[in-house]
């Protein structure tokens, strides 16, 4: 997920000295009180639009001093230049999505305290953790992207949902935090290069178990216990026969899964495997069904190869859930317990 030094950065290089304003000198040439007064109807969303345009000039300016700061999470420099902002920007935040990203993408945990907090500098103007960046995903998506632990508990604790869906032209819309920690973990270069589709259950479980996946397996499994409905976003990877995301988000969530999912009075108290697996059975027995249909009329063509093959896609997801349904608590507690990376 590409992160922008600033919103249309232009070349990248910060203005001449002689020809910086402030923030605050560009707001005294949009002020809307007048065109309010006289009525006129589009004045908040034109001046909104305007003042955005004019953060993004002042960003040019700002983030060039910025990113130097953030690769080294240095905090008294960044107290040093918030105290600054403050001073230049009087009553309004400055802490936008553009900027919380770019703490976040950089994994500068310190900066993103103060951020969150609205700690002395900021005087109690804090960043909003749900504020979407113009490219249309939040900084919880971006601590998932990087598999940062402690930057994704720090989010949660400060409000961070966990159900915001990337949306926009820039992004893959309608994405979870969780969906991007689950893709880039299936698509680690260690997973790649020791297991392919063909390969046992097994062989897929007892790789993601040990300490090169820990880290993604952590930052997966912090997520899933902040995202609704996971039983809907498992029986989503059975259908489009995505077994390595599908088993990423099984062990993942394995604790929450053995929990009770429907509640609701007059229907089975079910947990979160048991729904899977009745949904999967469900569907089996529905293609079976299909199957003796077709064969009773004579038909043996794709059509019924694509319902052989559906029906094995099926019952390795089926697999999978039993296994890590039987010896998830097991293979969490190897998990944590062999969590050291052997030189190679």
């Amino acid at each position: 997920m590409e992160t922008p030094s600033a919103p249309a950065p232009g070349d990248g290089n910060s203005a001449p000295a002689s020809s910086r304003v402030t923030f605050e000198d560009m707001l005294r040439s949009c002020d809307q009180s007048y065109y309010q007064m006289l009525g006129f109807p589009d004045a908040a969303s034109y001046f909104e639009a305007k003042e955005r345009n004019l953060l993004a000039q002042y960003s040019r300016q700002v983030f060039p001093l910025l990113w130097p700061i953030l690769e080294k999470d240095s905090l008294t420099r960044f107290n040093r230049l918030c105290q600054g902002w403050s001073r230049l920007m009087g009553l309004r935040g400055f802490i936008y999505p553009e900027i919380l990203s770019s703490i976040v993408a950089n994994n500068a945990l310190r900066c993103a305290r103060v951020a969150l907090q609205g700690s002395s500098p900021l005087r109690g103007r804090r960043a909003d953790p749900n504020g979407r960046h113009p490219y249309g995903y939040t900084a919880l998506h971006l601590a998932a992207e990087t598999f940062s632990v402690e930057m994704v508990k720090l989010l949660l604790r400060h409000g961070a949902s966990a159900n915001h869906r990337t949306e926009g032209d820039y992004v893959i819309e309608g994405l979870l935090p969780l969906h991007v920690a689950v893709e880039n973990a299936s698509m680690h270069k260690y997973l790649e290069d020791n297991w392919a589709d063909g390969h046992s259950s097994n062989n897929l479980i007892s790789l993601l178990c040990l300490p090169e996946m820990k880290m993604y397996l952590d930052t997966t499994r912090l997520i899933a216990q902040h995202t609704h409905n996971i039983v809907d976003e498992l029986w989503d990877y059975i259908d489009k026969k995505k077994f390595v995301q599908l088993a990423i988000l099984l062990l993942a969530s394995q604790k929450q899964l053995h929990g009770p999912i429907n509640r609701s009075r007059g229907k089975a108290n079910l947990n979160g495997f048991e729904s899977i697996r009745r949904r999967t059975y469900e569907a089996i027995s529905g293609l079976h069904l299909q199957m003796i249909a077709m064969v009773n009329e004579g038909k043996n063509g794709s059509a019924l190869k694509k319902l052989k093959e559906k029906k094995e896609a099926l019952l390795t997801a089926d697999a999978l859930v039993g296994i890590i349904d039987k010896a998830g608590q097991d293979l969490e507690d190897y998990i944590q317990t062999n969590s050291e990376v052997v030189p190679k």
